[in-house]
């Protein structure tokens, strides 16, 4: 088969993922055992047919020995859309159309030879290369899935209902196992399609900070990673604010919304810096939003208003004006 270097995008990002945002615990330990990955996220775009081959370490931090069993899991797209990692419940069929994907994955070592385990000694490291060959008849998808190191699961209570062993697993992939999540786009390079469904902030606002709230939404096969800003210019057209919006990925077929630190929302991504910090408000303010769906766009722009008066401030203002000018004609009447 003719061999096509992927066009992959790996990026090393935080458990937040923060990348952007997509979490998922880079070191584990349990029972004395610590583990850790890196990278925690693999960005890939492959145009079959393709021979991908994306390298990673794995390293045992603890003085114990440990066997770990390698398996993939995927996501739900519209419950993690959000940047926290939700996996499918056993028995839901994978997104995407190809829905033995995972049967095209190898977990190969530095001389090609495919393992389903891996057994670390005490501080030691090794090299690995996730490897998916794509023939040249796989259908265009996006699959989002983590790749596991999982230590035995015999402290499972086999008693149990399937469903609470089903439960007890998830639980036990958090405490004794590692992994590392992956974005696979599959199919030609499309510019990104999207649109921003919401751009808020508070019409009314007594004194700062001024929390934005912003939800895009991906119309398209494969997802993206946007970022932009918000500036705020006073009602005399002078810069006064800058907010930046980070690198955030957007998966195929969902919104994703992301709301200042201070707001209550449910199950809403919270960015700390979607906030404006001024704290003093006098006026009319314009905030406008400029978001780049990709690093050759598009670009999409809103613009929204909103009025800052410190009411309370002017209230107190005008209590002790009231109280002075009292106290000054009782003491002029007295003088009379």
């Amino acid at each position: 088969m003719k061999i096509i270097r992927l066009t992959a995008k790996i990026s090393f990002a935080f458990l937040l993922l923060a990348l952007l945002g997509f979490s998922f615990p880079c070191l584990t330990s349990a029972d004395g055992t610590a583990l850790k990955i890196s990278p925690v996220l693999f960005r890939i775009e492959a145009n079959p047919p393709a021979d991908i081959w994306t390298p990673f370490i794995i390293e045992n931090q603890s003085d114990q020995p440990v066997s770990l069993k390698i398996g993939y899991k995927a996501f739900d797209p519209q419950a993690s859309k959000n940047g926290s990692v939700v996996f499918l419940k056993n028995g839901q069929a994978i997104q995407g159309q190809d829905k033995k994907i995972f049967e095209k994955m190898q977990i190969v070592d530095d001389q090609n030879i495919s393992h389903d385990n891996v057994d670390l000694g005490p501080r030691q490291k090794k090299r690995f290369r996730l490897r998916i060959l794509l023939p040249a008849n796989e259908p265009t998808s996006d699959y989002y899935f983590s790749l596991l190191f999982l230590q035995s699961l015999q402290q499972t209570d086999q008693k149990n209902s399937q469903e609470n062993i089903e439960n007890q697993k998830s639980s036990l992939i958090l405490q004794a196992g590692v992994g590392m999540n992956v974005l696979l786009a599959i199919g030609a390079k499309e510019t990104p399609i999207g649109s921003i469904e919401t751009f808020t902030a508070p019409r009314f606002s007594n004194t700062g900070p001024i929390p934005f709230t912003l939800s895009v939404h991906n119309s398209g096969m494969h997802f993206f990673t946007s970022q932009g800003n918000i500036l705020i210019k006073n009602m005399f057209g002078q810069n006064v604010g800058k907010v930046i919006i980070p690198p955030s990925v957007i998966l195929a077929g969902t919104s994703r919304t992301f709301v200042s630190a201070n707001s209550s929302a449910d199950e809403k991504y919270l960015w700390q810096n979607l906030i404006w910090p001024e704290q003093f408000l006098l006026g009319i303010y314009t905030a406008t939003l400029t978001l780049t769906l990709s690093d050759k766009g598009p670009v999409y722009t809103r613009t929204i208003h909103f009025l800052g008066f410190p009411v309370i401030l002017s209230g107190e203002i005008l209590i002790v004006l009231a109280t002075l000018g009292y106290i000054y004609l009782r003491v002029k009447r007295k003088v009379s």
